[in-house]
């Protein structure tokens, strides 16, 4: 992992102020505490780079990689890295390092940004700077993992890991806040990409790639890769076979590092899954786990069992009441805007608690939304189907009489259009809500906040598939990859999502339902397949999540605002005025 940062300006603008930049950069060392390295040999130009050294960790390894004019800086990890070495080095290139990153840099002259982009398969954010092309280059990978943001403004284009470092760079007065996307946090509880909290700030959206002329900063982005929904015409036995396969493919090549890795093993199915397939690669991988003392919330019990069971070096501390003080605050400092999903807390603790032993380590996100693990996939095709029992419906819900039986739920299955019934049952403040804080922060009548539901759904899926696909664009990438992509930079640890290669992602969302849902149950095909690998005891407990025990924290932003993202986003809202 690694912090990017840089700047270009317009041909016409004063000297570029290479020590702001280095200032700006280095607000990122938290990402990469190992090197920083530099580039500014073309006038109006930086290209900064923060390294966190994992593969070649030498100084042969160090960013930004140079070849004449083209400038390559990499955030993450390549995992095909040796095949596409070994394409670059039959065609004459030769390498200066054991880098996954001096692909990029080969592969880019050789293939081109298209093709470079359409051969990655890892996690990570890219940035070229193509001196004699006349541009620079950015892309994400293909689920968003790795972050990349990017400012246009004042004869400016800047870019960076995390918004704070665009912030140390830019003049305050070139961000303004965006009420537009104030009102999509209340709807999605994080704010979907390409917007940020400010207007001129943007997310630049996974599998994209970005290209910005010198010349005139003019900025174009198109996708290179778009998620198959086709499905798989293959038997029980033969996609059971398939999964193990690319299951076990895609953990062991997530486990080369020249430093110190191991796993966030919480006890659940997908953590589970990956400690029993890296265990045989890797005999006594250390693991660690956080518990919680309420014992509805605690699920130590099954992390101990699987380590046991894997035979992993097991390590485990207790989430404590004081970790969630100062909420708001600490909030702000990982995610630069309004964010509620308060795992990011004990997802810190226990990437703080690794990170004492390893330098990586492989985690189990992404596991649900690829093998259909949430509830709310249930609840949400239950609603539709009985959807057609009610007599009136509106667009976006009726208001019953308060004496009515099972009057919340009533109004739930009287909302007409999906997506806003999908937004409900995913936790978005209620349409009333959202219409007082509209006219608050005077956003447009015919604004409407479900545009990346709209952009992610395909009505012609059944529910459930059309659920998962619509996470895997917006929930997936702008909450649980951004929540943990903050909190384990934060404490210096490169963490892996095991699950989230591209061929494991394109076969999941192959499968059938009547597999994904095997036996009626949440990740029924997926349990089929790793049965074997886990203790009965972690194959059988139902899903808890990993969310916190209410200490009063959060009953006290409810009655305060009304629900946890208006608390979150009104704090935000005092905070930016107080500035």
């Amino acid at each position: 992992m690694c912090g990017l940062f840089g700047v270009i300006q317009r041909p016409e603008s004063p000297a570029l102020d290479v020590p702001r930049a280095r200032t700006a950069r280095d607000v990122l060392t938290h990402r990469g505490p190992d090197q920083a390295g530099e580039w500014h040999a073309d006038p109006g130009v930086y290209v900064g780079h923060r390294r966190l050294s994992i593969l070649d960790t030498s100084t042969a390894g160090q960013q930004p990689m140079t070849a004449g004019r083209v400038v390559a800086t990499v955030n993450g990890e390549i995992y095909n890295f040796r095949a596409l070495r070994l394409e670059l080095e039959q065609a004459g290139f030769e390498f200066q390092s054991n880098s996954d990153s001096e692909v990029v840099l080969h592969g880019y002259r050789h293939w081109g940004a298209d093709g470079l982009a359409s051969r990655l398969d890892g996690m990570y954010a890219v940035v070229i700077y193509d001196g004699d092309g006349g541009k620079l280059i950015a892309f994400r990978d293909r689920v968003g993992i790795k972050p990349l943001y990017y400012y246009q403004g004042n004869g400016l284009f800047v870019w960076a890991s995390e918004p704070k470092a665009i912030k140390a760079y830019v003049p305050a007065e070139g961000l303004t806040l965006d009420p537009e996307a104030i009102l999509d946090f209340l709807v999605y509880r994080y704010m979907p990409a390409p917007k940020s909290a400010y207007r001129e700030l943007r997310k630049l959206p996974p599998a994209c790639i970005l290209e910005c002329q010198l010349a005139d900063l003019d900025l174009r982005s198109r996708r290179y890769w778009q998620l198959p929904t086709g499905q798989a015409d293959l038997s029980h036995t033969a996609l059971t076979e398939q999964l193990r396969h690319l299951l076990n493919t895609s953990v062991r090549d997530q486990l080369v590092s020249d430093v110190p890795l191991g796993l966030l093993l919480s006890g659940g199915i997908d953590s589970s899954a990956i400690a029993a397939m890296a265990s045989q690669h890797v005999p006594h991988i250390q693991s660690f786990s956080i518990g919680f003392r309420e014992p509805g919330r605690d699920e130590t019990p099954f992390a101990k069992a699987m380590a046991e069971h894997a035979g992993t070096s097991h390590r485990l501390q207790y989430f404590e009441h004081e970790d969630m003080t100062n909420l708001a605050e600490r909030m702000e400092a990982w995610f630069d805007e309004p964010f509620s999903d308060t795992s990011a807390v004990p997802t810190y603790r226990v990437c703080t608690f690794a990170q004492e032993r390893v330098k990586v380590a492989l985690s189990g996100d992404g596991g649900d939304e690829l093998f259909g693990g949430y509830r709310w996939y249930d609840n949400f095709a239950t609603a539709v189907r009985r959807q057609r029992g009610m007599p009136l419906r509106a667009a976006r819900g009726l208001r019953l009489p308060s004496w009515l039986p099972r009057r919340e739920y009533l109004e739930l299955l009287s909302i007409g259009d999906p997506l806003w019934l999908y937004a409900r049952i995913r936790g978005s403040v209620s349409h009333a809500r959202l219409c007082q804080w509209r006219e608050r922060l005077a956003v447009p009548a015919d604004y409407d906040p479900l545009w990346a539901y709209r952009a992610a759904h395909d009505p012609a899926l059944p529910s459930r598939k059309a659920a998962q696909v619509m996470d895997f664009h917006t929930y997936l990438p702008d909450d649980i990859l951004t929540k943990v992509d903050r909190v384990s930079m934060a404490t210096s640890l490169e963490c892996r999502p095991a699950l989230l290669s591209q061929a494991l992602v394109e076969f999941a969302f192959s499968l059938p339902e009547n597999f994904t849902y095997l036996g009626g149950q949440l990740k029924g095909g997926f349990k089929a397949a790793i049965a074997d690998l886990l203790p009965e005891t972690v194959l059988e407990h139902g899903k808890q999540g990993f969310s916190v025990p209410d200490f009063g924290w959060r009953n006290e932003l409810i009655e305060k605002s009304g629900s946890v993202q208006e608390g979150l986003a009104e704090n935000y809202l005092n905070a930016m005025r107080q500035r």
